[in-house]
């Protein structure tokens, strides 16, 4: 996984071999997106206790579609929603997972 950077060496995504993930898509920046070949998912983190007032109204927005999914990880809920294509949310969950646990190591 190779992390994509600002302008100030801020990891903001990263590319893999067959897609993308970025943190943020939409200019309030409450949710990212994960691209899998021509499949595609909007994804964020959530913490009932932390988030932000916009970041609670997607979440309550989201959980009313069919068409989402939880995973409780990393301490927070990582929350996929508006999925596109044949990938299953447990794949995207996967390119999620390793984005996050690629993205605390740089921090370390």
């Amino acid at each position: 996984m190779e992390m994509i950077l600002n302008e100030n060496d801020i990891v903001v995504g990263a590319q893999f071999e067959n897609g993308t993930i970025q943190d943020y898509i939409d200019d309030a920046q409450t949710y990212g997106l994960v691209r899998i070949n021509d499949a595609t998912v909007n994804w964020f983190l959530y913490n009932d206790l932390d988030s932000p007032e916009d970041l609670q109204e997607l979440y309550k927005r989201v959980v009313k579609s069919p068409n989402h999914s939880i995973q409780d990880d990393h301490g927070e809920q990582v929350v996929m929603f508006d999925k596109q294509g044949d990938v299953t949310f447990e794949e995207f969950a996967s390119i999620i997972d390793a984005y996050l646990d690629a993205e605390m190591g740089n921090y370390i």
